[in-house]
């Protein structure tokens, strides 16, 4: 099979390349860009390296810093609603990636993950969406020490 490779502007890389099969699709949007459907999960520092970017395959915006909750926190645990589960067809099965969003100010020591709401995106379909959790998790978790 070959690759299909497209160009899509980024706000912070400029023009790259990506595989048009690595572009996830969120019938929902995330939270506050509802209307942003399809994005593509950009790793500049090589694959599998945090931070990642969250960046939207139709314009610059939006674009988000991402993490993996699991290295932050070892014990991070995500409980999904029946119904929940259904909008991204997750069967017992099913390979599933999470991501939570990085809030980045100037001083980036100062920097907060939203461990409510991860990104939940399941690898076999390339769907993907944004959860508040029913677990005691925070919106704003400091991810740099003293």
């Amino acid at each position: 099979m070959t690759e299909k490779l497209i160009k899509i502007n980024t706000r912070d890389f400029g023009e790259i390349e990506i595989n048009e099969e690595s572009i996830f699709e969120f019938p929902g949007g995330v939270f506050a860009f509802e209307d942003t459907r399809h994005f593509a999960l950009i790793s500049p520092l090589g694959d599998d390296v945090y931070p990642m970017w969250l960046q939207s395959a139709d314009d610059v915006t939006p674009c988000f810093v991402v993490f993996d909750p699991t290295i932050i926190d070892a014990s991070y645990e995500v409980t999904l609603s029946k119904s929940e589960k259904a909008l991204l067809d997750i069967k017992e099965d099913t390979s599933l990636r999470y991501l939570v969003i990085a809030k980045v100010p100037q001083n980036f020591k100062e920097t907060t993950v939203n461990m409510k709401s991860p990104i939940v995106i399941n690898c076999d379909t390339g769907a993907g969406a944004q959860f508040i959790l029913p677990n005691d998790y925070t919106f704003r978790l400091p991810i740099y020490k003293g």
